[in-house]
C-alpha cells in the first residue's frame, strides 16, 4: 500500500477494504503516525446498538450522545483523537445492512459527510469498510 495515497486529503473517504488487505494498510497508517481505530460492529443489528458501540471503539467524549448527528460531531471534532490522520477500521457493518436497510444507508451518509469535512479540512480521514456497499468504492491498489 503506498503511503502517498493515504497522505493524500483529497482522495480520503469511505471505501471497501478486502480483509486481505487490511494488515497492508495498518502497516501504512502506523509509518505515517496515523491514527488507527478499529470497530467491530457484527455483534449488532440495531442503529442504537452500533452507534453505541461505535462511541465506545472509537473512544468518544462522553457527551457522544450515540445517535447520527452526535456521530457526525465527533468525527469531525478537531479535539477528538488529534493525528496527522486517521484510519477507521470498521468490522461487521453488513449485520445492519441486513437487520435495517435505512439506518446502514443513514450510517454510510454519516461517514461519507464526515470524510468530505475532513477533505475540506485537508486531513486524511478514511473510513474502510469489510463490506461491499452500493456507491462504496474498492479501497484503490497502489
Amino acid at each position: 500500500m503506498g503511503l502517498t495515497l493515504l497522505k493524500n486529503a483529497d482522495a480520503s473517504g469511505v471505501y471497501f477494504l478486502p480483509a486481505p488487505r487490511r494488515a497492508a494498510i495498518e502497516s501504512s497508517s502506523n509509518r505515517l503516525h496515523f491514527k488507527v481505530l478499529t470497530a467491530d460492529i457484527a455483534e449488532y443489528s440495531s442503529a442504537e446498538a452500533v452507534l453505541f458501540q461505535l462511541g465506545s471503539a472509537l473512544n468518544f467524549p462522553i457527551w457522544y450522545g450515540s445517535n447520527f448527528d452526535a456521530l457526525f460531531d465527533c468525527l469531525t471534532d478537531p479535539d477528538w483523537e488529534p493525528a496527522k490522520g486517521h484510519v477507521l477500521l470498521i468490522s461487521g457493518i453488513s449485520r445492519l445492512r441486513t437487520a435495517d436497510p435505512d439506518d446502514f444507508a443513514t450510517l454510510l451518509e454519516v461517514f461519507q459527510a464526515a470524510a468530505e469535512a475532513h477533505r475540506e479540512m485537508r486531513s486524511p480521514f478514511w473510513i474502510l469498510i469489510d463490506s461491499p456497499a452500493r456507491g462504496i468504492p474498492t479501497f484503490p491498489e497502489a
